[in-house]
């Protein structure tokens, strides 16, 4: 009788040493997306901190006081000095824009709120802090920038003060 072969190749695994080779795979692949997860984790943490710094206003104000009071005074002006050019436009034009009428109202909308709500408070925190009425420096302004104005000369009388005496 003959026998079949008994012996094993050498280039094929066997079933145990396959299933150890998986077995090591898997826990290569958990500790990595272990590490991921972590690694990911962090990251997130770090951003989360960060955008929250940026967006807490109050601490960042109180940490540089000087740097947002200047970037506030100078949005402030630039959209004041823009507005009011926009303002001074449309009166002296007579066809008025859709832009000139958004002007008109928002510069109306913001003279209401800030004689009603701003200017009380914070003529009252002048007054308590440098013993003056802020409110009546502004009136004595208006009333000063309020002067009439000299009308210019009509055509007829400009030609009448160029043009030399008659001799008789």
């Amino acid at each position: 009788m003959t026998q079949a072969p008994t012996q094993k190749t050498d280039d094929a695994p066997t079933k145990r040493e396959l299933q150890r080779q998986m077995e090591k795979t898997r826990e290569s692949v958990s500790e990595t997306v272990d590490e991921i997860k972590h690694t990911v984790n962090q990251q997130v943490a770090v951003a989360k901190k960060t955008v929250s710094n940026v967006l807490d206003y109050r601490e960042q104000f109180q940490n540089e006081p000087l740097v947002w009071s200047l970037g506030a005074l100078s949005a402030g002006f630039a959209l004041g000095y823009t507005m009011g050019y926009a303002h001074k436009e449309t009166r002296s034009s007579k066809n008025k824009s859709q832009v000139a009428a958004f002007t008109n109202s928002l510069v109306r909308e913001l003279s209401v709120v800030g004689n009603s709500v701003v200017m009380p408070s914070l003529n009252a925190r002048l007054k308590e802090m440098f013993g003056f009425d802020f409110a009546e420096v502004l009136d004595s302004i208006g009333a000063a920038n309020h002067k009439p104005r000299k009308r210019k000369p009509t055509k007829k009388a400009a030609k009448r003060k160029k043009a030399p005496a008659r001799k008789k």
